[in-house]
């Protein structure tokens, strides 16, 4: 008589479902695997593209840093440097400007009566704490230049005022006789620096 034995040992559930899940998991897993390796490539050809757009930009640098040196060896020649130094004056000057003549003479302006009028306006002292300007003033009747005498003196921007002379001059034409004066003050207001306008 023959005795036949089974030495295999009955599979469980979970024998039974990680070999249902065998062939998912590694349709799975190849798939990862190519969108890994897609991804990777992908990444290489961008780092790749930056490497060019970065050497790029260092060559555009070193033309830029090329073209200074250049440039700052050109500033360096004698006739550079004298037109830097004219440059550097005509700044100081300008920051050192005390008052704006349009600035006074719309302050004169507001100064004159309506009929009168300003004919001459002139810088006789460059003093850099209270210029001196002159005022040639033409005005129908005396009345008028009183008038603007009697503002000028009563302006917070002008004091020290001298009349130089005052007459009569024939109009323009046919015209009446006007009358003529010519004064100088000191410009208070002009003491104002730059900043403050």
């Amino acid at each position: 008589m023959k005795v036949y034995l089974n030495l295999a040992v009955p599979r469980n559930r979970r024998e039974r479902y990680s070999l249902a899940w065998t062939v998912p998991t590694l349709v799975v897993s190849l798939l990862v695997l190519v969108w890994l390796g897609v991804s990777a490539v992908h990444h290489l050809r961008r780092s790749h593209q930056i490497q060019q757009s970065l050497a790029k930009v260092k060559a555009q640098d070193a033309k830029v840093q090329a073209k200074e040196i250049q440039l700052q060896q050109q500033i360096q020649r004698p006739q550079f440097q004298n037109m830097i130094q004219e440059t550097e004056f005509v700044n100081q000057l300008i920051s050192q400007k005390q008052f704006s003549l349009t600035r006074l003479a719309f302050k004169v302006s507001k100064l004159l009566p309506p009929s009168a009028r300003l004919n001459g306006l002139a810088l006789t002292s460059s003093s850099a704490t209270n210029p001196e300007v002159q005022f040639a003033v033409m005005g129908k009747s005396e009345e008028d230049i009183e008038t603007f005498l009697d503002n000028l003196e009563n302006s917070s921007d002008f004091n020290g005022i001298l009349i130089k002379s005052q007459g009569f001059r024939a109009g323009s034409g046919n015209g009446p006789k006007e009358v003529a004066l010519i004064c100088t003050a000191k410009y208070v207001a002009g003491t104002q620096t730059a900043s403050d306008k």
